[in-house]
């Protein structure tokens, strides 16, 4: 079922569910209303024959039952004397014989004056009150019973009336929230019209809404997403373009020189120049090709967590890249406190010896790459900051691209394939982390990843 419809039924539902809440209470709370209107009615009545009675009680029965008959008649009621017992002690009507016990359920009730409505076979709805008085020491009870067929006639007729608006109110509703469930769900199907255009083809997404809400919200990110599923199509046709470019240039390399190995056998400098350069291309096609099954394989690869020491980490990155760094002439300062970071291991180290081989590249000689291990509030923050040739303010937003390097950098050195970056970042998000960027042309550049304590 659609959501505008749902909305319909719903709407209508809580509309009907209320109506007949507050028909119940108003209509129960009318009818106490009207009772205890008939019950002041009726003690007003029954006040004047009280008088009387207090007079003859318990003396003169028949100057009692004459009473009875009189104000009876008048009344229009049946009225009967009880004796403190509640037994009879005289009746208007003559039907009952004194101290017979009268059955009745208003009897047992405790307080008085009070009334009580009935239905009956034989005379429709009947009012019972009872009366207390005390005479000469003697207490006594005086039992009127009168119709009330007037009371639940304004009662039906009340009931009928609520029934009527309340309808009407529903009626009314009911076309009411149809046009209030169309207005608030055409943004959904204005939003379903637009999707349906999206073909792989063309991917565009337009839609104003003026109301600030949560559909607001989606359209927003529906858009977002149709605008970052295009920038990733095109990052994906730029990343096999470039991948394209940069694995053709070393096979063409590689078939220049195997087309001319042949022509120089004679001459074994020459030879082994080619050879040599013939084995170089191979290492770099093997590095390149081996890194982009690294980034394939990185999202489908299950992080396997575990805490790992901040002197770990120190004693890995001197032992793998100290003897390059002093091939370079190159020292390492390391700042580390005795904290852990918790990460999978093999993933975190192959993402932080990208950035640390990049900072002994990109140095010259004699100089410092600075390391440090630092706890701020609830991250780890780990640094590799060289003092090598910086980041152009032009590179910088492209450098975590897959292949990208700026002119500098192949300026400065050849072997790069533009994959490492691309890699850290991967596995910094993995993570759930961030990488910060701070960089100064031809003065030097900080990586700072963080990582959470957790």
């Amino acid at each position: 079922m659609k959501i505008h419809y749902q909305l319909w039924l719903i709407f209508s539902c809580l509309f009907i569910v209320v109506c007949l809440v507050v028909y119940m209470v108003v209509a129960t709370t009318y009818e106490q209303r009207l009772q205890i209107g008939y019950e002041q009615i009726a003690v007003a009545k029954g006040t004047p024959v009280l008088d009387q009675l207090k007079g003859t009680y318990p003396y003169s029965p028949n100057r009692s039952t004459g009473y009875l008959r009189t104000y009876s008649e008048r009344l229009k009621s049946r009225l009967i004397l009880l004796d403190a017992d509640k037994n009879v002690y005289a009746d208007s009507f003559g039907q009952l014989k004194p101290s017979t016990a009268v059955n009745l359920t208003i009897l047992d009730q405790d307080t008085s004056p009070v009334s009580f409505f009935s239905k009956t076979d034989s005379f429709g709805y009947v009012q019972h009150t009872l009366l207390p008085f005390r005479s000469a020491g003697n207490e006594g009870y005086l039992l009127m019973i009168q119709e009330a067929d007037q009371l639940y006639d304004e009662l039906q007729s009340f009931q009928n009336w609520m029934v009527q608006t309340l309808l009407v109110a529903v009626i009314a509703f009911f076309f009411i929230s149809y046009f209030v469930s169309t207005w608030f769900s055409k943004p959904i199907r204005q939003m379903i019209v637009q999707l349906k255009k999206i073909t792989p083809q063309r991917r565009t997404f337009s839609l104003k809404h003026r109301r600030r809400d949560e559909i607001k919200e989606l359209i927003d990110a529906t858009q977002n997403m149709v605008e970052e599923l295009n920038l990733y199509d095109e990052r994906q046709r730029r990343f096999l373009s470039t991948s394209s470019h940069e694995l053709k240039t070393p096979l063409a390399t590689m078939q220049l020189i195997l087309e001319n190995l042949p022509y120089v056998r004679e001459k074994e400098e020459t030879y082994r120049e080619f050879v040599s350069d013939l084995t170089f291309q191979v290492q770099k096609m093997k590095q390149m090709v081996e890194q982009l099954l690294q980034m394939n394989r990185l999202a489908d690869t299950p992080l396997e967590k575990e805490q790992l020491d901040a002197l770990d980490i120190q004693q890995h990155l001197t032992h793998s890249f100290q003897h390059l760094a002093d091939d370079k002439q190159l020292t390492f300062e390391f700042d580390v406190e005795p904290i852990s970071v918790y990460v999978d291991q093999a993933l975190f180290l192959r993402g932080l010896d990208n950035i640390v081989s990049n900072a002994i590249r990109y140095s010259h000689q004699n100089q410092s790459v600075k390391i440090s291990i630092k706890r701020e509030k609830d991250e780890t923050k780990i640094s590799v900051c060289d003092q090598g040739m910086g980041i152009s303010p032009e590179d910088l937003p492209h450098i975590f691209e897959p292949f990208y390097r700026s002119n500098d950098a192949t300026a400065w050195n050849q072997e790069g394939s533009g994959l490492g970056l691309t890699i850290v970042k991967q596995m910094v998000e993995m993570h759930w982390g961030r990488i910060d960027i701070d960089t100064v042309e031809k003065e030097g550049t900080c990586v700072h990843l963080f990582f959470r304590n957790t």
